[in-house]
Order: C-alpha cells, then structure tokens, then sequence
C-alpha cells in the first residue's frame, strides 16, 4: 500500500478534536507568519505543559531513562524526560516547517560508503530503525538519495483528516507507507516485497497496540521489542542495515548507517538475530537518550535480587 491509496479505516472523523487535521495546518499557517527562531523558543513552554499533563507517556519515559542510567537521581531522571519531550516537539516543529515552510532539511550522513553499498544491494534489504529523529522527513530523502523504491511501516493516524493530510503532504514517489492494521497481512505483503527485491524500513524499537513482543537482555537491561521484523528478517534472508536519525539543529539532522548486523546468507532464528540488533539499539540509546521517542515503557533493570530490581523514577 503507497501513501498515495488511502486505506480502510474505523477512525472518527475528529472534527474539531485533538486529532483534527485543522490543528496542523492552523500550526502550517502561523509558522508562516513568525520568525522561526521566536517558534523554536515558544516550544520549550509549550512542551512543558504537555509533559505536565501526560502523566503517563512521562513516567514510561522516566522509567526507560532510569534502566539506561541507573545512577541519575530522580530529579536529572525528571529533567531528561523532558528533554526527551522538548526533542519530540522540535522535531515535529521541524516537520512543519519542511511540510508547510518550505525549508530546506541539512543532512549530515555518517557512512555513506555503507549507504552507497546498501543502495546497490542487489536483492531485497531490510532496514532497522528506530522512534528517533524526524522519522518521515528522514523516510522521504533517504528513498530520495536512494533512487529506489523505499517501503516503510506506519501505525495510521489518530483521525481519518490526519490520514488524508499526511498522505497529500508525501511528495516522494518513490517513498511508500505501509501501515499496520487488522486484515491487512502486512508480514506476508513485506516478505514478498523484499523477495521482489525492494528496500523495507521497519522500526525495530516500539511495541504496541497488538504487536507481539519479544523480551531480550542486553547488558543489565530487559528490551521488550516488536516481534514482527524479527520474523521478516528469519523468513526473508536478507542483509539486515541498522539505521538511525537524530537532530541536531533547526531542520538539521544526522543519519548513521552501519554495516549489515545480519547478512542473510545462513539461516539464523529470530532470538538470534534479536541478539545481534539489540547492541546496535542500545548503543544508539546511550548517544542519544534524548532523541529517542518512545513514550512506553520497554527498559527495565534485570538484577538477581528482585527486591534490588528498578524500574524507572
């Protein structure tokens, strides 16, 4: 399914809700008008009500930071979930000014020797990411430098006007969304696709709604992770690249591409291949703690005494 087909959905139709399209393009049109420089110092307040209010998304994001440092008090453990927050809501900034402003997105690409060797792959690629960065902006200009048709996994939007506004906002033809709901076979629509010789991305960090789970420890720490790209990795046999954004300026960002951690050349399980991505996850995590977005707790400490085990601020 491309971005350009809309897909069959349940969802209300939010008008007037917290999930109706208007709210972002009413963002679209006062970005127009402000400095962009008095938008980026507006976010910082602006994202500390939000994180006052959603309790829940704030100590699933506390608890997280406390598995990766178990040494920060809870006030730093406090501060740099907000962080993580802050970074959520320039990035979406970002979003509307490349959307809706017409600004140019500067790249920084660490490996573009990997890159190139990956865009000349000549079957099917996997591509491992993360919640982490501008994940559509990103999406866009990597099937742009790659000249190839890039499949990428998507939850659908909260509201069917989202949906359709995102879907008009896509101007990459050669980037197209799959998106995870019931009846859709999305593993068998990805397995096929890669067979052909495609590039899928899939986001190998966040489970949820029905998303099976797979739990790995790593170093101390339990990673619940989905299931579904683990499968698609065991069944499909290809190479395997862990890819990861990150921000580091208004509209600028960096991209990291390492080498293969699964070739597909010999059979390997599911668990086994877990193995080889969650130390290529984590150490993005510890880089980038604040760049991550996943407002779910995954992360926790695995101590053998029980009583000693913490899950988070």
């Amino acid at each position: 399914m491309s971005s350009s087909e809309p897909h069959q959905s349940s969802k209300p139709r939010s008008r007037g809700g917290l999930y109706d399209a208007r709210w972002t393009r009413l963002m679209g049109f006062v970005l127009q008008r402000l400095p962009t420089s008095l938008c980026v110092v507006l976010t910082s307040p602006v994202v500390l009500v939000i994180y006052l209010f959603t309790r829940a998304q704030g100590r699933a994001a506390r608890a997280n930071l406390r598995a990766l440092f178990p040494d920060r008090g809870a006030l730093r453990c406090w501060l740099g979930a907000y962080q993580v927050f802050r970074q959520f809501g320039l990035t979406y900034l970002d979003r509307l000014l490349y959307r809706h402003g017409s600004r140019q997105v500067e790249w920084d690409v660490r490996g573009a020797e990997i890159f190139e060797q990956m865009r000349c792959e000549a079957g099917g690629v996997l591509v491992f990411t993360t919640h982490s960065g501008n994940y559509d902006i990103g999406a866009s200009l990597l099937a742009e430098h790659l000249g190839r048709p890039l499949h990428t996994v998507r939850a659908p939007e909260q509201s069917q006007s989202l949906d359709a506004l995102r879907a008009a906002s896509n101007q990459q033809p050669l980037l197209h969304f799959h998106y995870n709901t019931p009846g859709e076979h999305l593993g068998i629509n990805l397995f096929r696709l890669l067979q052909a010789g495609e590039i899928v991305a899939v986001a190998g960090d966040r489970v949820v709604m029905d998303v099976s789970p797979l739990t790995v420890v790593h170093q101390g720490v339990s990673y619940t992770i989905p299931l579904g790209p683990l499968m698609l990795a065991e069944a499909a046999r290809v190479p395997c690249y862990p890819v990861f954004l990150s921000r580091f300026g208004v509209c600028r960002y960096r991209i990291e591409i390492f080498e293969p951690f699964y070739n597909g050349q010999s059979p390997m399980t599911r668990a086994e291949i877990a193995a080889l991505w969650i130390p290529h996850l984590a150490g993005f995590l510890h880089r980038h703690w604040d760049q991550w977005f996943v407002f779910e707790q995954i992360l926790r400490r695995v101590d053998r005494d029980p009583a000693k085990s913490q899950s988070g601020c």
